[in-house]
């Protein structure tokens, strides 16, 4: 098939798709279009990439494209313009997100240490819009109906796209080692591990929404939506064996495999004992890992070698680098100086990541980071199990995304950047208490016979009703 006319196709296809999931979702405003567009930038590659405006790669790293700064700040004022219209109970936000906020506040103090301030704070400016935008969603009249709305949007642009531009653009989906000249695909983002994390988290997404539209009947349009997702979901599976991420294929299993068994009641209803069962399957892990050498066998199965493709090489390097221990290098600053040139003299390959979201978080933002983000994902663990518990089956994403997040920051640093994981998992962990407002359909009701209620379903509707 010659690329304009697969090209045109793949714009039909949008075009179609959009108009049909005005039909399928529940209505949200027309502000969601705010993050959505935020998203297929950060879920891709800077638009003055797509644009050819970029300049050199050492001056963009440092200072970034003036066109991606007033694009994404642009994006960051309209959102606060949209919560200003808004009747958002702030005080209740900061209260029920305290260590959120704690932990941006300390990032944006950690500016002020940097060998950069100035460009630790910009990149620290465009991290607090995850959040602005965050709460645009959040602060919806259904922030599920928008959530899902925002996540399947996402995922029509953005997995086709790199369909698309792997098979038919090469030149923009694939790039070559330039020691080995092997070849690999990175879609619509810059490099497969974006790839990954983007394929992760719409591919996780896409599971959730089509396990969703299970539980009801199956009416005409219904079936044409699970269709699309379905393939949608074929295509991801497609492009994670084309990328060859396997954290991004593990971790889309993990959170395939938490949101199944989170359908059965005997297992949701352990929830509330995540941590201890957690603690547990540590101590198991452990044991295996001495007497069998579980590390070694896992890495085998996925086709990597026992240094998980240099990072054990990479995460000792880093960690003979001189920073405070405490406060760390500054927010985003420990690949900033001759450091990066520094460190990558000993590989073949340019470094400027850790591939360890904990450990990058360490190297920026010291042990005081480390425990802060520790206690952010620990407080939000706590409230997503027990609410999982109480049936909540839209907490079920929550958990599963949470958890698998986690896992994938072991071997990929995705913690305050601008990328789809970290995006989303602020958008799963945020708490905004508008649970008065959640769970009504913006349609018109379906008149329906009046049941008998149990016991206790009031308050489980009412914690269902919660949003992230």
């Amino acid at each position: 098939m010659p690329p304009i006319v697969a090209l045109g196709l793949f714009v039909a296809g949008v075009v179609w798709l959009f108009a049909m999931e005005r039909k399928w979702r529940w209505e949200v405003s027309g502000a969601l279009w705010i993050p959505l567009l935020w998203l297929i930038i950060i879920g891709s590659r800077p638009i003055s990439s797509w644009f050819g405006l970029a300049g050199p790669a050492g001056e963009d790293y440092l200072e970034g494209s003036p066109f991606d700064r007033m694009f994404f700040l642009s994006l960051i004022v309209m959102g606060g313009l949209v919560l200003m219209t808004r009747r958002v109970n702030w005080p209740e936000i900061f209260t029920r997100n305290k260590w959120i906020f704690i932990y941006f506040l300390y990032l944006g103090i950690s500016t002020t240490w940097s060998e950069e301030p100035f460009v630790a704070f910009k990149r620290w400016i465009k991290d607090v819009g995850n959040v602005v935008l965050v709460l645009v969603v959040l602060t919806e009249k259904n922030p599920i109906n928008a959530a899902k709305a925002l996540m399947v949007r996402c995922s029509y642009l953005l997995i086709p796209g790199s369909v698309l531009v792997i098979k038919y653009y090469p030149a923009l989906g694939r790039y070559y080692d330039r020691w080995t000249y092997k070849p690999f695909f990175g879609g619509v983002a810059t490099d497969k591990n974006l790839l990954g994390i983007t394929l992760f988290v719409c591919g996780l997404a896409l599971f959730w929404i089509l396990f969703d539209l299970r539980n009801g009947k199956s009416q005409g349009k219904d079936k044409i939506e699970k269709l699309t997702l379905v393939g949608l979901i074929a295509m991801t599976l497609w492009l994670l064996r084309k990328a060859n991420s396997s954290t991004a294929l593990a971790c889309t299993i993990v959170g395939a495999s938490i949101l199944v068994a989170m359908r059965y009641p005997i297992i949701r209803d352990k929830a509330r004992r995540m941590g201890i069962y957690g603690s547990a399957g540590v101590i198991v892990l452990l044991f295996f890992e001495m007497t069998f050498g579980l590390s070694e066998i896992i890495i085998k199965l996925l086709g990597r070698d026992l240094t998980l493709t240099g990072r054990t090489d990479i995460w000792s390097a880093v960690l003979t680098e001189k920073i405070n221990p405490l406060l760390g290098a500054g927010f985003y600053s420990f690949w900033l100086g001759d450091r990066p040139e520094r460190l990558s003299d000993k590989f073949y390959y340019h470094l400027n990541q850790a591939h360890s979201g904990y450990l990058e978080t360490y190297l920026n933002s010291g042990w005081i980071g480390v425990l802060l983000l520790a206690a952010v994902l620990v407080s939000a663990a706590r409230r997503i199990q027990d609410r999982v518990a109480a049936g909540s089956s839209d907490d079920n994403l929550r958990l599963a995304f949470l958890i698998s997040s986690a896992v994938y920051n072991f071997t990929e640093a995705a913690f305050d950047r601008l990328n789809l994981l970290w995006f989303f998992l602020l958008l799963v962990i945020f708490e905004t208490g508008r649970s008065k407002t959640v769970g009504a359909r913006v349609s018109k009701p379906r008149a329906t016979a009046a049941a008998p209620r149990p016991e206790g379903a009031a308050i489980a509707d009412e914690l269902r009703a919660m949003p992230g």
